[in-house]
């Protein structure tokens, strides 16, 4: 019996062990890439979960957008995960369904002109409606599963963000699109392409209770 009872505590410490250096791993990941103020740190965690879990992607970049931020701020990150450096911090559209200074309402369906939840895949670039763009490929079911027949593509901006937020208050939006200033989305583009994960984050109840890579 005592036997026994060492080893659930020992099976307790090596549990709590591995915790707390994920925890302390994440953390340093965090502070390493200077995060703070940028996206919140519990997005950061919710990121790399999921990151950890897609098996088919090229590791060079991972980039993360943080819609429970509004659009008159920057909530755009691209992580050189090579490099261990962040490349670039910008602004970042939602859907004109989505809400006007701030992201609120989600969907996966086609013409919502939402903006859709959870982790994508990029694939290739071409030229398109909004120029130099890059097709992305949903990972999730019931949340992006639909962003290539919703032609859901991360691309540049039409109008001028930092205009569209002097005049109106909040970025231009979209039909769904990330888009990001058209100054720096080719590339942008350049780096990301080839199978790089996107994470779009947003304060969603449903997301964040059945989405599988963020558990």
């Amino acid at each position: 019996m005592k036997k026994i009872k060492n080893i659930i505590f020992l099976l307790i410490i090596i549990s709590t062990s591995s915790f707390s250096e994920n925890k302390i791993n994440t953390l340093f990941l965090y502070n390493n890439y200077q995060l703070e103020n940028k996206i919140g740190y519990n997005v950061f965690k919710m990121a790399m979960k999921g990151y950890e879990k897609i098996n088919d992607k090229n590791d060079h970049y991972f980039s993360i957008i943080d819609y429970s931020k509004p659009s008159y701020e920057k909530r755009m990150v691209v992580l050189n995960l090579k490099e261990k450096k962040l490349e670039y911090y910008t602004y970042v559209a939602h859907g004109k369904n989505s809400g006007a200074e701030k992201a609120i309402a989600f969907s996966n369906k086609l013409n919502s002109y939402k903006s859709s939840l959870g982790f994508y895949v990029t694939e290739k670039p071409y030229y398109g409606k909004f120029g130099y763009s890059l097709r992305l490929r949903g990972l999730e079911e019931n949340f992006n599963s639909n962003a290539k027949v919703r032609n859901i593509v991360f691309h540049g901006l039409e109008e001028d963000g930092k205009k569209s937020i002097e005049n109106y208050g909040f970025l231009c939006r979209t039909e769904g699109c990330p888009g990001i200033p058209k100054e720096i989305s080719r590339e942008v583009i350049e780096k990301i392409k080839n199978g790089t994960v996107i994470f779009i984050y947003g304060e969603d109840k449903m997301y964040l209770k059945n989405s599988k890579y963020i558990k």
